[in-house]
């Protein structure tokens, strides 16, 4: 793979180990340089279009980890912070897959097979929280197990978090680099950027379980093509880890 893809990839590492050893500040001028520096790159160089297209789908998580860090704190509850952070990430994700003309084929926008797909992503995503769980113990983003808390963390997790972060890393990340990288190094590339990206956690262990989650993730969206079973793996998985498990174990 060429500097121009690694060396962006190198300086969102930078700043995440930043974040890891909880230097937030520093982490996030890194990012910011990062990201300015990237912007110049694909107003002025002439590389190709592949390249350009890779890096506008790691500039994606520049922004995210930059909103993230700035989003002020409107409410007392963390979960409702979500739908703002990742409600404003739709807008450059739109943006990109508009530019590059990435087909609803790319993005993984198939409904087939479901019938079998949701029953193994409720048993995936459950055993994936499960082990996370081990490695985070997390507290709940709900008071309780009420009816109209399980709908909120449910329409929290599958509609924002997972399904803008699943649109990010696989539908953009993964099938941009795939065309300059290669199938396997696209899968193994935008699934240690996932797990890079969990860094702020401060858990050496939650930063490799991430980055075998993501490249499993990778895997199953390049085999199936489909974007809705991975999110409702991703989403399952969120559901449990920070909506039922904490009151059940």
């Amino acid at each position: 793979m060429k500097k121009e893809i690694y060396l962006p990839i190198i300086g969102i590492a930078a700043g995440e180990l930043m974040l890891f050893f909880g230097e937030v500040n520093l982490g996030m001028a890194i990012h910011i340089i990062n990201l300015q520096v990237m912007t110049l790159f694909l107003i002025y160089s002439s590389s190709a279009a592949g390249i350009k297209n890779a890096l506008q789908s790691l500039s994606l998580l520049l922004l995210m980890r930059i909103v993230n860090l700035a989003m002020p704190q409107f409410f007392t509850v963390p979960l409702l912070l979500y739908p703002f952070i990742y409600g404003v990430m739709l807008i450059p994700v739109y943006l990109i897959i508009k530019n590059q003309q990435i087909s609803l084929k790319e993005i993984g926008i198939n409904f087939r097979r479901m019938y079998i797909y949701m029953p193994a992503a409720f048993l995936i995503g459950s055993a994936a929280a499960l082990i996370e769980y081990r490695i985070l113990n997390p507290a709940p983003l709900i008071e309780n197990t009420s009816l109209s808390n399980l709908i909120l963390i449910a329409t929290v997790m599958f509609v924002f978090v997972a399904g803008v972060e699943e649109l990010i890393f696989r539908s953009i990340l993964q099938t941009r680099l795939e065309k300059v990288a290669g199938l396997k190094y696209a899968v193994l590339l935008s699934g240690i950027m996932f797990g890079i990206m969990h860094a702020g956690y401060g858990i050496l262990n939650e930063i490799l379980f991430a980055s075998i989650f993501g490249i499993f993730l990778g895997y199953i969206f390049q085999k199936t093509e489909n974007l809705p079973f991975i999110i409702a793996i991703h989403g399952t998985a969120n559901v449990f880890l920070f909506g039922l498990l904490p009151f059940i174990i």
